[in-house]
């Protein structure tokens, strides 16, 4: 995503590859990071597609901070077209 950062594209696919906060390999602030999240699904011209598990979506959470993105996320969610 660093990578991607200034660029657009037709079509961005972002994946959020845990499915569940606890399995996330760089810890929950990392997996849950707004701004990652907002480069990815902004630089879209046309469509954004996040693939996530929904179990990313009730997460435990430990944090005010950590509340926020989860909340962000499922924002996000609500807002979305969603594809089973």
């Amino acid at each position: 995503m660093d990578k991607f950062q200034g660029q657009e594209a037709p079509v961005v696919i972002y994946s959020m590859t845990s499915t569940s906060a606890e399995d996330a390999p760089r810890g929950v602030s990392f997996l849950y990071d707004l701004h990652r999240l907002n480069v990815a699904v902004s630089r879209a011209k046309a469509l954004a597609v996040v693939v996530m598990s929904e179990e990313l979506l009730g997460a435990a959470v430990r944090t005010p901070e950590q509340l926020r993105q989860v909340n962000a996320l499922c924002r996000l969610v609500e807002m979305a077209t969603v594809v089973d």
